[in-house]
């Protein structure tokens, strides 16, 4: 599919989810959701155990180029992820990082850091294009609904899910 507009990429990250096919799912996403998503697998995929990440954990990172240590450090400061920020120019390589942490918590802990019912029963309306941004509501049913952010980078629409408030 291409992602030439803010639905086509909704749709795209939408038929992606439903297959569970996480490599595709994360290549919709913006690149500052993913970070967060990256902070949060890790954490997923370490537990309690902030100190002694398995093997497997550090094998996937060391892989992908994922800073875990700085995660690790980033994890001890509840949560903030500065260390990622060094992954920014690595996209792909993330990306499949990304999806392999996502495998790896789901296989050993029974859960992900992003939920499988994303894009699954909403509907996405109202988007407004303006530039290279857009915004729209994706819909649950009655009443309930949350606002969701696009942005072009390169030609490609990439689905904004942590995006700031409506004005």
């Amino acid at each position: 599919m291409s992602r030439q507009t803010p639905e086509a990429a909704y749709e795209e990250a939408r038929e992606a989810m439903r297959r569970q096919d996480w490599p595709a799912v994360f290549a919709c996403l913006d690149v500052g959701d993913l970070r967060r998503i990256a902070s949060n697998a890790v954490a997923l995929s370490l537990g309690s155990r902030i100190d002694d990440a398995e093997d497997e954990v550090r094998d996937i990172c060391r892989q992908h180029g994922f800073p875990l240590d700085d995660l690790l450090r980033a994890r001890r400061r509840i949560m903030e992820a500065p260390g990622l920020e060094a992954t920014r120019n690595h996209g792909e390589t993330m990306k499949r990082g990304l999806a392999a942490l996502e495998r790896y918590t789901r296989r050993v802990g029974g859960g992900g850091s992003v939920s499988t019912r994303l894009f699954q029963d909403e509907r996405l309306e109202d988007v407004r294009v303006e530039g290279p941004r857009a915004r729209g509501r994706r819909v649950f049913g009655e009443g309930s609904a949350d606002d969701v952010e696009f942005v072009l980078r390169k030609g490609q629409w990439y689905v904004k899910l942590i995006g700031r408030p409506a004005r």
